[in-house]
């Protein structure tokens, strides 16, 4: 029997005999009982705290992959392999795996970023690139969003940790939005300013209605630019309100007799 156990082969400056084999996969084997004891453990403590089920799943995902790792090394040396000659040998493959794999590294660490930074939750309403979506998961490499169209979209999150994100969830409860409008020249000013500001508050998603206000941005070649501001608690929601307050509007110039001008050009033939 030990003649068996002792018996090796070797592989290049590696020896290995049936001893070593059996003997990491037996490590492997009391690791993977100590990993599901020590994930059990793990996630009774973390539903004793406030972290969002995102973070915790993070947390599980990173205590996994490093016990693993130091298993896997634990049980290589046990098993009585140079690890030395391992590295050695592997070199040149493992610095061509980091460079084809540096996006998929950057996507990893700034989903760890974005989940304890606390930056952008699961359930927060951003605009990523003009686009409104709401969170629906955060993962290891990528975050999974949902547009106002319902459409799923998956966003690598480098993208989202490499650029100026708006996240209308945090902060404040209520979001600042504006319509502009032009009129023609010769308007009443007074008037229009009148029609905006009924036209904002009217609206039912409009609140801090006393914080509306209508400003008198600038003279155009053809228009005079005015602009109406007013808070919404759905930022998600924030095209169907502002569509609305245009629809009311445009109804209230019709009848006031005020004109929304658009661009003319003269043309002037000479003949020759």
């Amino acid at each position: 029997m030990n003649e068996f156990l002792n018996k090796s082969v070797e592989l290049g400056s590696m020896k290995l005999s049936v001893e070593s084999v059996l003997l990491f996969f037996s490590v492997i084997a009391v690791a993977q009982l100590v990993i599901w004891l020590l994930r059990l453990l793990l996630r009774k403590f973390l539903k004793n705290t406030n972290f969002a089920e995102g973070t915790r799943f993070m947390v599980m995902r990173l205590v996994r992959t490093v016990v693993y790792v130091f298993i896997v090394l634990i049980a290589l040396d046990t098993a009585g392999i140079d690890l030395t000659v391992f590295w050695a040998s592997s070199a040149a493959l493992l610095v061509g795996v980091g460079i084809g794999l540096q996006n998929f590294f950057n996507d990893v660490v700034s989903g760890f970023v974005l989940l304890f930074e606390g930056g952008v939750r699961v359930g927060d309403e951003l605009e990523i690139d003009g686009m409104m979506v709401r969170v629906e998961r955060i993962d290891l490499r990528s975050t999974r969003v949902v547009t106002r169209f319902g459409n799923l979209i998956v966003l690598p999150n480098g993208l989202i940790s490499g650029q100026t994100v708006r996240n209308f969830t945090q902060g404040e409860n209520a979001t600042m939005i504006q319509v502009d409008v032009g009129v023609a020249y010769g308007s009443d000013v007074a008037k229009v300013k009148e029609i905006l500001l009924e036209a904002a508050n009217a609206e039912p998603e409009v609140i801090r209605k006393s914080e509306t206000a209508v400003l008198f941005n600038d003279f155009m070649d053809s228009s005079l630019l005015f602009s109406v501001y007013f808070w919404i608690e759905k930022p998600f929601q924030r095209k169907v309100i502002a569509s609305s307050i245009r629809f009311r509007i445009d109804d209230e110039f019709r009848k006031n007799g005020i004109k929304i001008p658009f661009p003319q050009r003269d043309i002037h033939v000479i003949q020759s």
